[in-house]
């Protein structure tokens, strides 16, 4: 009742509460990029899961059962929109990240080495 009656007398208010949150985090990630935000978030997540795991136990199988959800919802898409709206897979999560990867240019180091 006194959302609605928020909405009503200032509706400026409420959008700006809600625009510059969204607003200030779309800008971020334009700034820092979507690898960099990955990186933040899995750290975060792992900080998160070492102080509560069950309450990330919790979580992982919320979002694993809303990705099977998702995916059911997907199959009734063409494939080429489905592929775009595919979620990761959330269950089988290894905790490797982008620093743990392998470097794309050693390879062609090595290769412009050779020849």
């Amino acid at each position: 009742m006194l959302l609605v009656l928020l909405v009503i007398w200032k509706p400026g208010l409420v959008l700006t509460l809600i625009g510059v949150p969204v607003v200030l985090a779309v800008i971020a990630y334009l700034t820092v990029g979507h690898d960099r935000i990955a990186e933040i978030s899995a750290e975060s997540w792992r900080k998160f899961e070492a102080r509560r795991p069950k309450r990330a136990e919790t979580l992982r199988a919320k979002a694993d059962a809303l990705a099977l959800k998702w995916d059911m919802l997907l199959d009734h898409l063409p494939e080429s929109w489905a592929e775009r709206l595919a979620l990761p897979d959330l269950s089988a999560s290894n905790g490797t990240t982008l620093r743990d990867a392998p470097d794309p240019f050693e390879r062609l180091a090595r290769e412009a080495r050779n020849d």
